[in-house]
């Protein structure tokens, strides 16, 4: 009798194949209980085999596993109001969901604790009736920190319990806003399905007596275009100083897709942006759409509103979000590229290997490696810095982000007398800040580069101190060194030293 093949189960008297759900989700779990991490997702590798139950005893991690379940990392710690206040809201939607869900086997809480102390984190779990990661385990907290962004707390990270793939990392909102859990497993809709049934309103007439614009279908207008999701509101300083660059920006884009100019977005039907409004009346909206040449969502749909922020993650205002003509992000980062590319010669402005540093690109430093180039001022000009750059970093971004692990890296240059890139020297401990009488700040001659890995080694290095030379091959090196931990110990971050020790 030959064997029954891998992928198909028997019971009930009947054989079948596994779904491609069924058997991820079984190599997640036997891999969970013998330990062994290979093909395991890496939010997996960093759960263990065991956590830990309100009773104190270990509870297998393949026992959450499983296909159409959700696990969610709740990031939280006793010592921080807010997630105290979110705790107890967070419980009594679990108990109910426990109680009274039609899949209430298929979500699991894990508590990932950032408590001081072992005593805070006992206490703060014992008020939870869901599971948590050992306190002890604080590598495998980094790494999950680290994995997924958490830059503050409380935040509730969903995850595919087959897959490990990210759900939303804003769970707060979705399990927040939806008590009874109606929308379990809360994964996010399209973009287009938010869209279907909307209309977009133009911004009013400057014309007294000019009637209202009538709305239109959203899709309509912008299938086979570029849009530019625009979230903004009129109490806000930087969107009121950002809006008008936009408007030039729209221009330009219209009028070099139109001349064929955009080569990047060839073929598009054209570009179009959208309001989404974070106004509190109506009539602050219109008085601020007026100075818009696009249409908006219209006031009264906040629910669509509040669903694109969730969507998109939107953390602050503005942000420009930026989708292709299938509706897929191009990049988060519209605001950055609009102030350093108005004319949109880079436009529809993917993400690249190398880019310059912006407000935008600045945040990157939270989520990896980062190597930060400084153009020194015998090269005045915008152009030859950005020449230079490119000559100097972009090989060794570009083969960087080619390997394994290379989409934690970030290389960002910057003219080395820009104020954002001052403010980063600072941050590293590479310059300090001058007393009011010293006047301006003051930075070694030449170029400079550094090195920093904010949540990992939690350190910095000044390259150009270490005796790097601030070329492609000097630079690929560095990299290549802190790869495999020859580079030495940085400065730590809050520190004065370089005593830190390698990741």
């Amino acid at each position: 009798m030959s064997d029954k093949p891998d992928d198909v189960i028997c019971e009930g008297g009947v054989c079948r194949r596994l779904t491609p759900e069924e058997v991820a989700a079984s190599k997640a779990a036997a891999s969970a209980d013998n330990g062994s991490a290979e093909n395991l997702p890496a939010v997996f590798q960093h759960l263990g085999s065991a956590l830990l139950g309100q009773d104190g005893k270990n509870v297998p991690v393949s026992s959450i596993i499983g296909p159409n379940k959700v696990i969610a990392l709740y990031f939280s710690a006793h010592w921080c109001p807010p997630c105290r206040g979110f705790t107890p809201v967070l419980a009594e939607t679990y108990r109910s969901f426990k109680a009274k869900h039609a899949r209430a086997a298929d979500w699991e809480v894990v508590f990932v604790s950032s408590d001081r102390d072992e005593a805070s984190f006992k206490e703060y779990f014992g008020e939870m009736p869901w599971l948590a990661l050992p306190f002890e385990r604080r590598d495998a907290k980094a790494e999950l920190s680290r994995l997924f962004k958490v830059r503050g707390i409380p935040t509730l990270v969903l995850l595919d319990a087959a897959s490990g793939e990210l759900i939303t990392a804003n769970g707060r909102d979705a399990v927040g806003d939806d008590p009874e859990c109606e929308n379990f497993p809360w994964k996010p809709r399209t973009f287009e399905q938010i869209m279907e049934g909307a209309m977009l309103v133009d911004p009013p007439s400057s014309e007294a007596g000019a009637p209202a614009p009538t709305p239109t279908p959203a899709l309509d207008r912008l299938r086979g275009k570029y849009t530019l999701l625009y979230f903004s509101a009129s109490w806000c300083p930087p969107c009121r100083r950002f809006t008008p660059m936009l408007v030039e920006a729209l221009k330009a884009l219209r009028e070099g897709l139109a001349a064929g100019k955009l080569e990047g977005a060839a073929g598009a039907a054209g570009v179009e942006a959208v309001f989404v409004s974070g106004d509190r009346k109506e009539e602050d909206m219109c008085g601020y759409h007026s100075h818009m040449t696009w249409p908006a969502l219209p006031f009264e749909d906040r629910k669509r509103a509040a669903e694109l922020n969730m969507l998109f993650e939107v953390e602050g205002i503005p942000t420009l979000v930026v989708l292709d003509p299938d509706f897929k992000v191009t990049t988060m980062e519209g605001t950055g590229a609009v102030s350093t590319d108005p004319a949109g010669r880079r436009f529809p402005w993917r993400p690249q290997p190398l880019e310059q540093l912006t407000p935008s690109t600045a945040s990157r430093i939270n989520d990896g490696p980062l190597m930060l180039l400084l153009v020194g001022e015998e090269l005045k000009e915008q152009a030859e810095a950005e020449a230079f750059a490119e000559a100097t970093l972009k090989s060794v971004a570009v083969a960087t982000k080619a390997a394994p692990g290379g989409d934690a890296w970030s290389f960002l240059w910057a003219q080395k007398k820009d104020d954002l890139a001052l403010r980063v020297l600072m941050f590293a401990g590479m310059v300090e800040e001058p007393a009011e009488e010293e006047g301006e700040v003051k930075l070694p001659e030449g170029h400079l580069a550094v090195l920093l890995d904010v949540p990992g080694a939690q350190s910095t290095w000044d390259l150009g101190a270490k005796g790097v030379e601030i070329s492609a091959a000097g630079l690929g090196a560095v990299v290549e060194d802190y790869k495999a931990g020859r580079l030495g110990p940085g400065r730590k971050l809050g520190g004065d030293d370089d005593d830190s020790d390698e990741e």
